[in-house]
């Protein structure tokens, strides 16, 4: 645990995380000063296989400015808090020595996705793309995305199971909704226990954190 110096001697600090019920989507909100966001550890339960699908905030945001996300509605801002990919990295992710992480990412920035699967302790394998119907909003009216299929550890006792290719035609849901059919790879392909990270619904079988939800994870804030 961290400390803070406060009357010549070192104090510990410990602030807890709420979790926000709203539409404001996965970020952490600190009952106390703003400090380095991360999940507990220790005696947490350990997962085999992470799904993440971080708030990402996309660098036309930074370039264009407010005005950009306030009249583009493909804009991540309309529909939950995003993160920067410094404080997704810092997360401690509760995951076995042994595990697989599925990581969604932005096409214009698989780099930061990289970076985050690094941080965390996994290494990247392969990338699948959900083909969408129909074309998507902007200049290149995108209807893909990429998830990125990650393993920790020793392949030896942590295989995947086969994907059965590395495109899937899915159909589209609510903004950041992720397909059922998705799941359903997952559960083929990866063991379990199963964690989701930045959830937004439950699902049978599966740990659950976000503010969406009601979190199955205690979370803290040490520094």
């Amino acid at each position: 645990m961290s400390a803070i110096m406060m009357t010549g001697e070192l104090k510990p600090l410990k602030i807890v995380i709420g979790i926000k019920k709203n539409r404001s989507h996965n970020t952490l909100l600190l009952k106390g000063k703003g400090l380095v966001d991360s999940l507990k550890r220790g005696d947490m339960k350990k997962y085999k296989t992470i799904v993440a699908d971080p708030p990402w905030e996309p660098s036309i945001s930074k370039i264009l400015g407010p005005k950009w996300t306030h009249i583009n509605k493909a804009s991540p801002h309309k529909h939950y808090n995003v993160m920067k990919v410094e404080e997704i990295c810092d997360l401690q992710i509760p995951s076995a020595p042994q595990a697989h992480l599925w990581i969604w990412a932005l096409n214009q920035h698989i780099d930061w996705a990289y970076q985050v699967v690094r941080s965390w302790g996994f290494e990247p394998w392969q990338m699948l793309t959900w083909c969408k119907p129909g074309l998507g909003t902007g200049r290149f009216q995108c209807n893909t995305e990429q998830v990125i299929l990650c393993r920790k550890g020793n392949r030896q006792g942590n295989p995947f199971g086969m994907t059965g290719g590395t495109w899937f035609s899915w159909p589209r849901g609510n903004h950041s909704t992720k397909p059922n059919a998705f799941y359903d790879l997952v559960e083929r392909v990866s063991p379990p226990p199963y964690l989701e990270l930045f959830g937004r619904r439950k699902r049978l079988g599966w740990d659950c954190w976000g503010n969406e939800v009601e979190s199955d994870i205690e979370l803290d804030s040490l520094q």
